[in-house]
C-alpha cells in the first residue's frame, strides 16, 4: 500500500520508535500528526535534570552497527555526539569483572576450584537445539556455574520469573566470547582486546538529546502530547476513528502505532474475540524504578554501568552519564541512576519514596559507600512498561495478536512494545526507515 499524499500519517505513540517514523516520514514529504499521551515525548530514552545533574531514564548509548543510521542521527547532533570509551563492570563477590565477560577477569578474580569447575562444566557442555526456556539454554551453553553466577540470578531480578520460565529467545550474545578456545586464549598476552565493550556514540548532552533534534525536525505544531489514545473503532477491515481525551478523529490510510501490544487489543472497539483479549491480558510487562542520587562528588566509578547480578541485592544495574559524557554535570558532582525492576505487587514499587531512596542507599553499602552529606539531591522515578516479559510460549500469544492486527489494511506496528522484541535505538530507526520506504512505495529516504 502507498501513502496517501492528500492524506495525514498519524502515529500513535511518542517514544524512539514513534518519533523515529515520524521523522523518516517527513523527510519523505509526507504530513503527520504524532499523538503521546504523556506531556512530553521520549518515552524511556529521555534526559532529565535533577539538581545541577542531567541523567537520562535508562542506561542508553548508541552503537555504530547500521552506518546509516548512524549517518542519520550525526546529521541531527553535528558534533555534540561523541565517541566515547566508558566500560562496563560487573559487581561480584565484592569484586569488578569486566562486562562482556572476560576470561582474563575470571583468572584474576575467581578462586582455582570454581575456575576448574566452569572450566569442566563449558568442555563437557553440548549446545541443544532443543531448547525451550532460558534456564536450558544458558546452562546448556555455559554450564551450572558460568550460567548461575552471571546469568540466571541476574535475569530472575530483571524480570522477576523463574528462569525456567522465560523463553530462551532472551538470550543474547553477552557472553558469547566465553567458549573454552576463548577461555584458554586468554592466557596469551596481547589477546584481550576482542572483549573489549566500551566504545560507542553518546550525545554531549544526555542520550534524550537524539529524540530531542527529531521531535524538532518533525515539527512541534505535528506532535500533540497529553494525548492518551483510549478507543480505536474499526469496521469493515480498517480502522476507522481514534478517541482522544473525549474527542473523535477520523483515522486517515496510514495508522502506525508503537503503543503496547496489549493495550492495542483492548482498546479496539468492537473488541477482539474473547479468546485474543485473554491472550493480551496474560501478556504481561516488567516495571522499573529509577533511584537517582545527586552526589557532591566528582565521580562514583570510571564505569558507564555496573551489573550486580547477586540474588541479595533488589537492584539490577547502576549507571553514571557522567562517564559518558562530563558535560552531564558540573565538573565536583555526578549523578548515579539505580534500575530496580519490579512487579506491580512488589513491596519496592509500594514503597513510601523516601524510605525507598535510604533503602536502595543501604544497600549500595560496599559497591561504592556513599555518605548522606554527599547526596545533594536525589528522586524516584517510576516506567510502567519498561520491559516486556519473554515467557515460555511468548513467540505464539504474540503472534495471534499480531496477526489480527495485521488484519487491518491501514494499521501497522513498530517498536519494542508494539512487536515484543528487543530493539536498540539504531534497530528503531533502521526500521522506521523501512516501514515508511515500504508504505510510501520507496526504497531510500536519502
Amino acid at each position: 500500500m502507498s501513502i496517501n499524499s492528500a492524506s495525514v500519517l498519524q502515529i500513535l505513540g511518542g517514544g524512539p520508535g514513534g518519533l523515529a517514523t515520524a521523522y523518516y516520514a517527513r523527510k519523505a514529504g509526507q504530513e503527520v500528526i504524532l499523538y503521546e499521551g504523556a506531556s512530553s515525548t521520549g518515552g524511556n530514552a529521555r534526559t532529565l535534570k535533577l539538581g545541577d545533574c542531567l541523567f537520562d531514564t535508562g542506561a542508553h548509548r548508541l552503537h555504530d552497527k547500521i552506518p546509516d543510521v548512524t549517518d542519520e542521527i550525526r546529521s541531527l547532533l553535528g558534533p555534540d555526539l561523541l565517541s566515547v570509551r566508558a566500560p562496563s563492570r560487573i559487581h561480584l563477590n565484592g569484586k569488578r569483572l569486566r562486562f562482556p565477560l572476560s576470561p582474563t577477569d575470571l583468572l584474576r578474580h575467581l578462586d582455582w576450584t570454581t575456575l576448574g569447575r566452569i572450566a569442566i562444566e563449558r568442555a563437557r557442555r553440548r549446545g541443544r537445539t532443543d531448547v525451550t526456556n532460558f534456564k536450558d539454554w544458558a546452562i546448556g551453553q555455559y554450564g551450572e556455574t558460568l550460567a548461575r553466577m552471571l546469568l540466571l540470578d541476574y535475569s530472575e531480578k530483571l524480570w522477576g520469573e523463574d528462569t525456567s520460565s522465560l523463553s530462551a529467545t532472551i538470550s543474547g550474545g553477552r557472553l558469547r566470547n566465553l567458549d573454552l578456545r576463548a577461555f584458554l586464549r586468554s592466557l596469551l598476552p596481547g589477546d584481550d582486546s576482542r572483549h573489549l565493550d566500551g566504545d560507542f556514540l553518546y550525545p554531549k548532552y544526555g542520550f534524550g538529546t537524539i529524540f530531542d533534534r527529531v521531535a524538532e525536525s518533525v515539527g512541534q505544531s505535528r506532535i500533540r502530547c497529553d494525548s492518551r489514545i483510549t478507543k480505536l473503532s474499526h469496521e469493515q477491515g480498517r480502522i476507522q476513528s481514534i478517541e482522544t481525551n473525549g474527542q473523535t478523529l477520523e483515522a486517515q490510510d496510514t495508522l502506525i502505532s508503537t503503543l503496547p501490544l496489549t493495550l492495542m487489543l483492548q482498546i479496539l472497539d468492537p473488541e477482539p474475540p474473547p479468546s485474543l483479549l485473554d491472550i493480551a491480558r496474560s501478556i504481561r510487562f516488567r516495571k522499573l524504578l529509577l533511584c537517582v542520587y545527586c552526589l557532591k562528588r566528582s565521580r562514583f566509578s570510571e564505569n558507564a554501568s555496573i551489573y550486580f547480578p547477586d540474588p541479595e541485592i533488589p537492584f539490577t544495574r547502576l549507571y553514571e552519564s557522567k562517564n559518558r559524557s562530563a558535560f552531564m554535570a558540573p565538573e565536583d558532582q555526578t549523578a548515579i541512576v539505580i534500575e530496580l525492576p519490579c512487579h506491580e505487587t512488589s513491596r519496592h514499587w509500594q514503597m513510601d519514596e523516601n524510605r525507598l531512596l535510604q533503602d536502595v542507599l543501604t544497600t549500595l553499602g560496599e559497591a561504592g559507600q556513599i555518605q548522606s552529606e554527599e547526596v545533594l539531591e536525589s528522586a524516584v522515578y517510576r516506567l510502567p512498561f519498561a520491559y516486556p516479559i519473554l515467557e515460555v510460549g511468548i513467540e505464539n500469544r504474540v503472534r495471534e495478536l499480531v496477526d489480527y492486527l495485521e488484519r487491518f489494511a491501514n494499521l501497522h506496528l513498530l517498536g519494542r512494545n508494539a512487536t515484543f522484541r528487543y530493539l536498540h535505538t539504531h534497530d528503531l530507526f533502521s526500521q522506521a526507515k523501512s516501514l515508511i520506504g515500504r508504505i510510501s512505495g520507496t526504497s531510500d529516504q536519502g
